[in-house]
């Protein structure tokens, strides 16, 4: 299930938004993945293998390099925030992402 969350403000402006949704879905769901990805049903396809609830789009970026700097933010806030359960991310993000897409999509993964 992939679920259209999308917030819709500059990149300088995006992280004061981001936060707050994150933190949201840490308080009622047991795991959480971040990520990127120019194919939301493709990526989903893989994920919801491995036991994710659903997939939720948080913003969409128009070039890679935002994409990538705003996943590594969220990731780098979510290993720093008190909560029980840190995220499952274990790299910092920006792997495997390509220039060839005009748009990119950071997401949160949520499970049980």
């Amino acid at each position: 299930m992939i679920e259209d969350n999308i917030v819709r403000v500059g990149r300088d402006e995006a992280m004061s938004h981001l936060k707050p949704m994150l933190n949201g879905y840490r308080r009622f769901w047991n795991r959480v993945y971040i990520g990127v990805t120019a194919s939301p049903e493709k990526r989903w396809a893989k994920h919801s293998r491995n036991g994710w609830a659903k997939m939720v789009l948080l913003y969409e970026a128009y070039r890679p390099d935002i994409a990538i700097d705003l996943e590594r933010d969220l990731i780098d806030y979510a290993h720093r925030c008190n909560f029980l359960m840190p995220p499952d991310n274990i790299n910092p993000g920006g792997e495997g992402i390509g220039n060839e897409q005009r748009y990119h999509y950071l997401y949160v993964l949520v499970g049980e």
